[in-house]
Formats: C-alpha cells, structure tokens, sequence
C-alpha cells in the first residue's frame, strides 16, 4: 500500500497547463522521489485511482513514462514496482549528462542571453540559497534540479533540451536520494559553483563557463561516490 498521494508538479522551468497523464505522472514520480515508496515495492493502479481521483487511463499512460525512465516496472498481476539504480548506473548516467550540460552551457554563451533572459535559472538559484537558509533539504534538491533543467531549457536547441531533460528524467529519483547523503558545507559549496558558472555565462565566457562547470561536476560526481561507498548505500 502507498501513502496518499500529493500532487507535486515535475521540477521543470516550462510553467503548461498539464494533462491528466501530466498531473498524475507528477504527483506519482514526487512521492517516489521523495522515498515514501520502497525500492522494489509494488503499488497498485486501483489504488492510485482512488487516490488521485482519476480513471485509468491517465494512471496507466503516467506508469508507461516512468516505466521509459526506468523509474518502475510494470509487473502483469502484480501490480507496479519501483525500480533503482545502481551507484555506477547513476555515476555513468552523471557523466552522459554532464556532456549535455556542457554543451548546454555553450549554447547559452552563444546567444548572449541577459539576466532578464535567465530568470528561470536565477530562481532556482535563489530557491537554493532560501532552502540551505531554512535547512529545507528537499527544497534545495528541487531547486537543483531546476537550475540543471534551465541549462536545457535557456539553449535554444530544442533536440537538445528534449534529450537532456530525458536524462533529467532518468536519473532524477536516483539523484534525489544521493543528494540527501551530503553535508551541508557540500550543498553550500553547489550553491558557489552554480553562481559562479552563471556569472561565466552572462559575459559570454565560453571556455571559463565550461571548465568552471566540468570541474564542479567532476568534484560532486566523486564525492558522491566516495559518499554512497563509505556509508554502504549500493542502491538508489
């Protein structure tokens, strides 16, 4: 059995009015992200349609998504299981998606792009300082997660964004919960590195933008490894 549903709406930039499908894959893959549903338990789409209030056809559209992200597996019978990465999965798909990023980054540059431009960006930046003040832990991972998905979204390369923010998709849960092993100094440190590449990027700084943003990605790709080796965390 889960636990009642909120709906959350996915971490994203883009503000739509949202489908059925949109709403429940939202309000399904926030409460997994946020570790109210157990690595390889089983929930039930009867259940979720009561809880949602919804029929089952948005209910099942949502799990085909998720099942894409290799977030659950559909199960015949049984019912909805929530799948997990391992540390080398989610440290791989680290690497794949820092070269998206990178790339983003560039782009960015590129356009020349005004702080007026970049005001999704500048509020996850500021919804990363306002949760490390209030100690809001799952705050401050949905602000990262915003201010990456901006990269994608701030571009100007649609095939681009679509592909990163699939990955985002991918490995958001398993990140979530790598996130919430780092000390507060690590997140502070984050904070830095982000403003430091968005200040890169508002002069135009390719190349300093890049290797500002490639070092700070290497350092947290590494530590949480070390992180998630020294205390025993195989699976996320």
């Amino acid at each position: 059995m889960t636990s009642a549903l909120q709906y959350k709406a996915r971490p994203t930039p883009l503000r739509k009015k949202q489908s059925l499908t949109e709403m429940a894959y939202s309000a399904i893959k926030a409460e997994i992200n946020a570790g109210k549903i157990a690595l390889d338990s089983f929930i039930d789409i009867p259940e979720i349609e009561r809880q949602l209030n919804m029929s089952r056809t948005p209910i099942r559209e949502a799990m085909l998504r998720l099942q894409t992200e290799k977030v659950v597996e559909i199960v015949p019978k049984r019912g909805i299981r929530i799948l997990a990465l391992t540390v080398k999965e989610l440290t791989e798909f680290y690497q794949v998606v820092t070269g998206l990023e990178l790339q983003a980054i560039g782009n960015i540059c590129a356009r020349g792009l005004t702080r007026t431009d970049i005001m999704p960006l500048l509020y996850a930046l500021s919804g990363e300082e306002n949760a490390l003040r209030s100690s809001n832990d799952e705050g401050w991972a949905d602000a990262d997660e915003k201010f990456h998905r901006s990269l994608f979204v701030l571009n100007g390369n649609s095939k681009l964004m679509e592909t990163g923010l699939s990955f985002r998709d991918v490995i958001q849960r398993a990140n979530f919960n790598a996130l919430r092993h780092l000390e507060l100094t690590d997140k502070e440190r984050c904070l830095r590195d982000h403003n430091a590449v968005k200040e890169l990027m508002l002069t135009g700084d390719e190349d300093g933008a890049r290797a500002s943003y490639l070092a700070h990605s290497n350092w947290l790709r590494t530590l949480i490894a070390e992180t998630l080796e020294q205390k025993d965390v195989n699976r996320l």
